[in-house]
């Protein structure tokens, strides 16, 4: 059995934060992840740490790797005396792409990562300039909070918030314009126990209330929730394509990176009306296929059913700079999404082979079910009217259950 490594050893991680930041810093491999942190941050981020081409090696700010690339010629005292020479380890490190802005970032994938943690430090030395630092800190920007839990439970939250605070008095604007604390939530890890954005929002309501004296998220801080678990089924899925793996992972980086397949919603106000709208549910579809071939059909092809379920509306992305729906910022819009009059008009079946062929070949069974994927639904399809192959009957039952089952349950 491999001993699991600690957050000080560098290396692939197999679970919890330290996979998801792994995979969040590695966006050609993890688009989604990386996509949805620049949306909820509101930039692109250059990434100092964790890189995968250093072995995803996490830093301390005082290491000379993150000094260097930092705080080229500066002195370590002049910035660090606040603090011991042992200083916290940052799960992330970046640096804004517009804004110049330093991100520091604590990363946590379940509620119990991030309670009941205490001080390690053992010299007598080191804890009166830590308690020292911590009170000056806690006086100066939070005096109505309770100190004690600043050592005693949510030590960890404290010193990010100490070091915050004292990088942005020591460093802007010599360094850069502003520095900002990204504590980002996991949601949903399947590697570990789940948490819901919801139990996230609370816990950080109430552990800001009695540390800080106010439910507000701190000046300064970026409380980001980024949801795992879609990351995680749609990498799995992508996964079993394995025959054509070559070509179908390049057709998948051209519709990521060039087409908003991954953020589009599914409609301007009905089904699946938000962000990742048809990612969901393709994925719910693929998922559901799947089960569906194993009972009725275990003689399809696996690999062909992921490939038509996870491509049947991909012309609901629109094409490479002209998405087909719009956000609806009119004033008085009734919906939170509109049609994008500057975008050809094609069906979504018609479109999605548009984009899917230059890229990648599918067989003529495939085709036909990403064409003919609305069955009977569509008077077009009447032509294909008991002429379906069996995985175009078996993309039409997955899509229906998919729509009309799994997904207006989550929407009660």
């Amino acid at each position: 059995m491999t001993a699991s490594k600690s957050n000080l050893t560098p290396g692939s991680a197999e679970k919890g934060s330290r996979l998801w930041m792994q995979r969040l810093v590695d966006a050609p491999r993890f688009p989604l992840l990386a996509q949805e942190c620049t949306a909820q941050i509101g930039e692109e981020v250059e990434w100092i740490a964790p890189l995968p081409k250093n072995n995803f090696k996490e830093y301390k700010l005082n290491q000379n790797e993150a000094m260097s690339s930092l705080f080229p010629g500066a002195d370590k005292m002049n910035i660090f005396d606040f603090w011991p020479k042992n200083q916290p380890q940052w799960d992330g490190i970046a640096i804004g792409r517009n804004s110049g802005t330093l991100y520091l970032v604590e990363a946590k994938s379940y509620r119990q990562e991030a309670e009941g943690q205490k001080s390690k430090a053992k010299d007598p030395k080191s804890i009166n300039q830590i308690n020292e630092t911590l009170k000056k800190n806690h006086a100066v920007h939070f005096p109505q909070g309770n100190f004690t839990l600043w050592t005693e439970g949510h030590y960890q939250l404290a010193n990010r918030l100490t070091f915050l605070y004292e990088i942005q008095a020591r460093c802007v604007p010599q360094f850069f314009p502003s520095v900002r604390l990204i504590l980002l939530n996991f949601v949903g890890d399947p590697t570990m126990k789940k948490t819901t954005r919801e139990e996230w929002e609370s816990y950080y309501s109430n552990v800001f209330e009695e540390m800080l004296g106010t439910a507000q998220t701190p000046q300064g801080v970026l409380l980001l929730h980024l949801d795992v678990e879609l990351c995680h089924r749609y990498q799995a899925l992508k996964n079993m394509v394995r025959n054509r793996s070559t070509a179908f992972a390049a057709l998948m980086h051209f519709i990521e990176q060039e087409t908003a397949y991954l953020t589009a919603p599914a409609s301007t106000k009905y089904h699946l009306c938000r962000r990742h709208g048809p990612l969901e549910h393709s994925v719910n579809v693929a998922e559901t296929m799947l089960k569906m071939r194993a009972s009725v059909a275990p003689d399809l092809s696996e690999e062909s059913c992921v490939i038509v379920a996870l491509l049947h509306d991909l012309g609901k992305a629109g094409v490479p700079g002209t998405p087909q729906y719009l956000k609806n910022d009119e004033e008085g819009a009734r919906y939170p999404y509109r049609w994008n009059r500057e975008l050809t008009y094609l069906s979504v079946p018609v479109r999605s082979i548009y984009l899917i062929l230059p890229h990648f070949p599918l067989t003529e069974e495939e085709t036909q079910a990403i064409v003919y994927h609305d069955g009977q639904y569509v008077e077009e399809n009447k032509c294909v009217a008991a002429r379906e192959e069996p995985l175009t009957l078996l993309l039409q039952y997955a899509d229906n259950w998919s729509g009309f089952v799994i997904e207006k349950k989550l929407q009660k």
